[in-house]
């Protein structure tokens, strides 16, 4: 796949709150159901721009409009970054979705976790999101379970990265 075709995924950037807001505004019903309940995504990024969270890296797909704006075309953040294995949230815009926008968010994701030193990502998602089960799936994340909260949980492990049987890494 050409991955010129996505717009330019790049780090957030204090100027990026407007557009922010804007993205979390134009979110459909089934993406607040399955990403922003009660606006909890949507309120954890934009504290972001508030007080900076060094466990936290957010990160924007940036499409240039005809009329030289620019919006985001989604967004993918890792958190918990202190440890080896952080988690991952993703979000696609309404009229992105079915472009396979969201691999090349998490791909993005993943590049950045190994050149952290990461040995895999953790999400979790609604049980009814299929469609992002089967993004989750196709790009390497395997079903462990359901979390108490009834969250199916997901890992992509890097192969590469392991712990070892003592459990270092």
């Amino acid at each position: 796949m050409n991955a010129e075709k996505f717009p330019k995924i790049r780090p957030v950037t204090l100027a990026d709150r407007e557009m922010t807001v804007a993205f979390f505004d134009q979110m459909g019903g089934e993406s607040r159901s399955f990403f922003n309940r009660a606006d909890g995504n949507r309120n954890a990024m934009l504290n972001c721009f508030d007080t900076p969270n060094l466990n936290r890296r957010n990160f924007i797909a940036v499409e240039t409009m005809p009329d030289g704006t620019e919006r985001i075309a989604g967004l993918v953040f890792l958190w918990a970054l202190n440890t080896k294995t952080p988690w991952l949230g993703i979000a696609v815009a309404e009229d992105w979705k079915g472009k396979h926008l969201g691999r090349e968010l998490i791909a993005y994701a993943r590049e950045y976790c190994l050149q952290h030193e990461k040995c895999g990502i953790f999400l979790t998602t609604h049980m009814a999101n299929l469609r992002g089960q089967g993004l989750y799936t196709r790009c390497g994340f395997q079903h462990l379970g359901t979390e108490k909260s009834g969250e199916l949980l997901f890992f992509m492990p890097f192969a590469d990265k392991a712990p070892t049987e003592d459990g270092t890494i």
